[in-house]
């Protein structure tokens, strides 16, 4: 009887055991999960502007390189970089920017002129020499007038006998050689006519030669078109300036521009280029002042690519608004082109929108008309609804830098999952959430922080796969 009493009792503590397990995970089954903490936003109507975002660089509207015409030395360079300059008015050449020497093109003029001279008073020679030859012209007509008076006058009397045969051949031989002489006297005449034509022809050229050595001499003093001020002085007095050839670009003495109105030459992508338009609204953010922001409008947009690099882009010049800020060429910036503005539409920050596998979410859900069974990846937003998140499915639209057009799926009034983006990431479908109070280490703008220094707004989410 001892024996099995004793087990009886070691039976009895093993079922009590596995009653104590099964208890307590009972209890743990039926423990409630608890909520993770969230940040929600009411989807309200709103307005949205679609932006193009483009880094470029400052430099004037107008800007004017002063390049060397002709070879001579610098006598004179009276402005330094930093000064103002004045351009032509009323006829007035604007300011002395540079000074060559002139002395060979002073003497290449004189030759010219000279060489124009001599051609000049070559072609009154031969004027003289024509006129003789017509007056000599018109003396052998008359004589041949004469002679061939003298032949009829013999022909006549050898017919009646009163002269002899020789008397008429006589008078035949002077017809003839008077004859000659007059073809002679025309042809040189001719001859005469041509060549006053080649010297006048050569006239001309020494007349432009004249013109030219004129120009080169005229570009020894370079003055400045436009009112600005001196940007940038390349050479230094005495120094040989250059002229440009096909192969080598020519001396750039000094630029002058005017820095009254700036641009910003953004490098736009192509794939934005179609919604740039003339006239559109933009902000710009220098380097040079990080904390300010600068208006602009777009002015120009370049018709042909351009290829740096790897790079390739649109070239899109947007005038600037700098309200007297000091702004010079060549400075940084970021600009933000204003293309489309939407009014009265519902949006959520952008990171509110997650791709989600069609296959992860429940069947009642993949059955709405807005996810494509063919498919695999579908947007989807969280919703806020007693207490848990329910996955969305959505119609994305445009976005800015921050947000992004829900064109189905969300109503005004709902309460929708914004945050922290860790969260977002790893939440499911019918999971417990409570709003989150105030900001916590995990964030929104702590998550920006720490995981992309960089990332000032999340970019559009992309379209179904």
């Amino acid at each position: 009887m001892k024996i099995r009493s004793k087990t009886w009792t070691v039976g009895g503590l093993a079922v009590l055991a596995v009653v104590v397990v099964l208890f307590w995970l009972g209890r743990g089954a039926s423990k409630p999960q608890t909520p993770t903490d969230v940040l929600l936003e009411k989807v309200t109507p709103t307005s949205l502007t679609e932006t193009v975002r483009a880094p470029g660089t400052i430099e004037p509207k107008t800007k004017v390189s002063i390049s060397a015409r002709v070879s001579a030395r610098i006598v004179e360079l009276p402005f330094k970089q930093g000064q103002q300059v004045t351009g032509e008015r009323d006829g007035k050449p604007g300011s002395l920017l540079v000074r060559l020497d002139a002395t060979d093109l002073q003497a290449a003029l004189r030759s010219t002129e000279a060489r124009y001279a001599a051609q000049a008073a070559q072609i009154e020679v031969e004027r003289s020499r024509i006129a003789s030859q017509e007056s000599q012209l018109q003396s052998t007509d008359a004589s041949l007038v004469q002679a061939q008076r003298d032949l009829d006058r013999q022909t006549q009397l050898i017919a009646t006998g009163d002269v002899s045969q020789s008397a008429v051949d006589d008078a035949q031989t002077a017809f003839d050689r008077l004859t000659a002489e007059k073809a002679a006297a025309q042809q040189s005449l001719d001859a005469s006519r041509k060549n006053l034509v080649v010297l006048e022809h050569t006239l001309e050229a020494s007349e432009a030669d004249v013109a030219r050595a004129r120009d080169n001499l005229s570009y020894a003093q370079m003055f400045s078109p436009i009112d600005g001020v001196v940007t940038k002085v390349n050479a230094e007095v005495g120094e040989l300036v250059m002229t440009g050839t096909m192969n080598n670009a020519g001396t750039v003495i000094l630029e002058v521009a005017d820095l009254s109105t700036m641009l910003v030459a953004a490098e736009v992508n192509e794939n934005d280029i179609p919604n740039v338009k003339v006239g559109q609204r933009a902000k710009a953010h220098l380097l040079a002042y990080p904390d300010q922001e600068f208006s602009g409008v777009v002015r120009t947009i370049g018709l042909v690519q351009t290829t740096y690099g790897s790079n390739e882009y649109y070239k899109v010049e947007v005038e600037l608004d700098h309200d007297d800020r000091p702004i010079f060429t060549d400075m940084g910036a970021d600009v933000e082109i204003l293309t489309n503005e939407h009014h009265d539409v519902l949006t959520v920050p952008s990171q509110s929108v997650l791709g989600a596998s069609v296959d992860s979410l429940p069947s009642d859900i993949r059955s709405s008309p807005l996810v494509e069974a063919k498919k695999t990846i579908t947007p989807v937003v969280y919703r806020h609804v007693d207490g848990k998140a329910l996955a969305t499915p959505v119609k994305i639209g445009p976005s800015d830098a921050t947000r992004t057009i829900i064109l189905q799926g969300l109503n005004d009034g709902d309460e929708v999952v914004t945050g922290p983006y860790k969260v977002l990431e790893k939440l499911k479908h019918d999971q417990p959430i409570r709003k989150q109070e105030g900001p916590t280490p995990g964030s929104t703008a702590t998550q920006k922080s720490d995981e992309d220094p960089q990332a000032d707004h999340h970019p559009p989410p992309p379209p179904p796969m």
